[in-house]
């Protein structure tokens, strides 16, 4: 009977995982570190959905200084017209978010792995798999910091590393709230 009920309350919570907005993923993987623990159960589908909306997000700034702060398309064209720049600047806005997405990718990946190495050290059971959804909603808050530093013209030396590290933060945090292994 207690077997059974415990069956059905995780049903529901898988069933309610996966109606989640994408709105509702984004705003809980800033504050919430429990519900990042949960979200590695989410299909990888809405995971790599979130991660391409979330390359979006990282991606506006850029745009935002490129078309409208700077208006500076000398660095992309330099022997061009007016009217070849409707053609170039399009595609090049393309080019730069698939950048951009496969650099969000590659970070991830990276992060997983070392999700994993850290959830063996701390006795938690994490596959790769689960690592790779539960670091993708847990670099959300710093990947859009460290996309609105060059919209305001912070330049921070070791960025990178600064990212980095505050997103392994995130990921531990998240990491602790996940039940320890029964071994």
């Amino acid at each position: 009977m207690i077997i059974s009920l415990v069956m059905k309350e995780k049903e529901m919570s898988v069933t309610l995982m996966r109606k989640i907005s994408i709105y509702s993923l984004f705003y809980k993987s800033i504050y919430s570190f429990k519900d990042l623990a949960k979200f590695r159960f989410l299909d990888i589908g809405k995971t790599i959905k979130y991660v391409f909306v979330l390359a979006i997000i990282y991606f506006l700034p850029a745009i935002i200084k490129l078309l409208l702060i700077d208006r500076d398309f000398s660095h992309l064209a330099t022997n061009f017209d007016k009217g070849s720049l409707v053609i170039i600047i399009p595609i090049y806005l393309i080019f730069t978010y698939v950048l951009y997405s496969g650099l969000l990718f590659i970070k991830i990946s990276f992060l997983a792995w070392i999700a994993s190495s850290l959830a063996k050290g701390l006795k938690r059971t994490l596959p790769y798999r689960n690592a790779w959804r539960l670091t993708a909603f847990s670099i959300t808050l710093p990947t859009i910091i460290f996309a609105l530093f060059p919209l305001f013209r912070i330049d921070i030396p070791f960025g990178i590393l600064y990212d980095l590290a505050v997103s392994l933060i995130y990921i531990t945090l998240a990491i602790f709230k996940m039940p320890r292994s029964k071994k």
